[in-house]
């Protein structure tokens, strides 16, 4: 059974549904950022290495003497939906949970008497163990949770990727809409403001300029062999700009018969 939630007595204002939503998608949009490209990530955030290890494992390559790179596997996780993206992580850091000395039946249990707490209430961190702190920590860095200091007490409060750990993995999570224009030269144009968008699509494309909501590039030879070099398949980065992330893709017949050609 979940923990009674601290009275608003004890808290006071506590964050708005849409601000734990907006919360928790920019902390898993930074946490797909780390995994793409790090200098990518604003300054001052920080993964603690039980979760850095979590999701390198079987998502990023390297070779000798080279940066670690997104694998094939990475570039499957990212067409993902966010619930199932999130489930992959879970996964991992639970089967990984012995070699931090922690016994996965207790964090299992933890994880979901988690998902059943009320989304949006604040929950006293006293009442939590020394394992279950830990993992409330790795879990806010997902933006599962968001830690809050009040004058005598400090409570955690799970958001909507919390409370979705119970459901079915073929319910959507939210996610930034965007749109992404192909022309018949190739040139693309993708309307979002997403930091994320744009480091994905610069795995196959070459990006020229962003703007505040706009971003411009090109699908190349060159940009295209330097994917597939990378282990991203022809058939991934068609998925990917025809339905990734909710991206809705405007090109013609002649456009997309062209550019099916041209990745094959």
């Amino acid at each position: 059974m979940p923990r009674e939630p601290l009275p608003f007595s004890v808290t006071g204002r506590l964050p708005t549904l849409v601000e734990l939503e907006n919360y928790a998608l920019d902390q898993w949009e930074c946490f797909l950022l780390q995994l793409i490209n790090s200098s990518q990530v604003e300054k001052g955030t920080t993964f603690s290495s039980s979760m850095m290890k979590t999701f390198q494992r079987g998502l990023l390559s390297s070779r000798d003497g080279e940066a670690a790179k997104l694998s094939e596997n990475g570039f499957q996780f990212l067409l993902m939906e966010t619930n199932a993206q999130l489930w992959y992580i879970m996964r991992e850091y639970i089967s990984s949970a012995e070699e931090r000395g922690v016994d996965p039946t207790d964090l299992i249990s933890f994880l979901l008497e988690l998902s059943f707490h009320t989304q949006g209430a604040a929950y006293s961190l006293s009442t939590l163990t020394e394992v279950q702190r830990v993992a409330i920590m790795d879990l806010m860095e997902l933006g599962l949770v968001k830690l809050q200091q009040g004058r005598k007490d400090s409570w955690f409060i799970p958001t909507k990727l919390a409370t979705n750990l119970s459901s079915s993995l073929s319910d959507s999570a939210a996610s930034k809409e965007g749109i992404v224009v192909v022309e018949t030269n190739f040139r693309l144009y993708a309307y979002s403001a997403s930091k994320l968008h744009c480091e994905i699509l610069r795995l196959f494309s070459r990006v020229e300029y962003q703007l505040p909501n706009l971003i411009v590039g090109a699908i190349t030879k060159e940009s295209l062999y330097g994917a597939f070099d990378n282990g991203i398949t022809a058939e991934q980065v068609i998925v990917l700009i025809t339905h990734f992330y909710m991206i809705h893709c405007y090109i013609d017949t002649c456009s997309y018969a062209l550019f099916f050609f041209f990745v094959r």
